[in-house]
């Protein structure tokens, strides 16, 4: 084989493998479309069980819930709402409410959250797994369609064209204020068949009650 030949099949390589690397690596991540996060990050809910840090304070550092209001009492500070805020949010209000109240001059707080609480959406009727389904932590809403199909799909006689959903709507406060029951067509949307005006997802959120009706033979 020419030298010529030699250097000319190198530099080719050295052309491609860079592009495979960037191709292989370059990738966007994938993300689930049927599944809705906050883009921002996980914000503290009712329930959750945190546990507060005040770094070189062994005192001050405690394990708590976050009660039904969305309210904790933190170690010699006034009780205080965490409940949709992020861990750093949390860590700045935290750092903040220990200054003002001249508890400590230069604190520097964490938050971890040791366990979630759970988000529920319960179905029944026509469903292989009927009961909770429990949504993963971070997950704010879920299409229909992938709830159903986590809950073991459709049971033979369902009448997927006419699924019911219904939701009750809460105030800032956590009173109930509404609730309203929606007709979801879970196969159209399953299958793409919906008309160009008609939404692709219907979006499930935790407390939603899932009703799949029986078809009439």
């Amino acid at each position: 084989m020419h030298k010529p030949f030699l250097l000319l099949l190198l530099a080719s390589s050295l052309l491609v493998f860079p592009l495979l690397r960037t191709n292989l690596y370059g990738q966007p991540k994938y993300t689930d479309p049927s599944i809705q996060k906050d883009p921002t990050g996980y914000k503290l809910r009712s329930g959750d069980s945190i546990r507060i840090i005040v770094q070189g304070e062994s005192d001050a550092t405690i394990s708590t819930i976050i009660n039904n209001y969305g309210m904790v009492k933190p170690a010699y500070i006034k009780e205080m709402k965490l409940s949709g805020l992020s861990m750093t949010q949390a860590e700045s209000l935290l750092v903040n409410q220990y200054k003002q109240q001249l508890i400590y001059s230069k604190p520097v707080v964490k938050v971890f959250v040791t366990k979630y609480t759970e988000q529920v959406v319960f179905l029944a009727g026509s469903v292989v797994k009927k009961g909770p389904y429990i949504f993963p932590a971070e997950v704010q809403a879920m299409g229909i369609v992938e709830v159903i199909a986590r809950a073991g799909g459709f049971t033979d006689i369902a009448k997927k064209n006419n699924v019911y959903v219904t939701r009750t709507y809460y105030d800032n406060s956590g009173k109930a204020t509404n609730t309203k029951t929606y007709e979801v067509n879970v196969e159209a949307l399953n299958k793409g068949t919906l008309s160009s005006d008609s939404p692709q997802r219907f979006w499930i959120y935790p407390g939603d009650r899932i009703q799949v009706p029986e078809r009439l033979f």
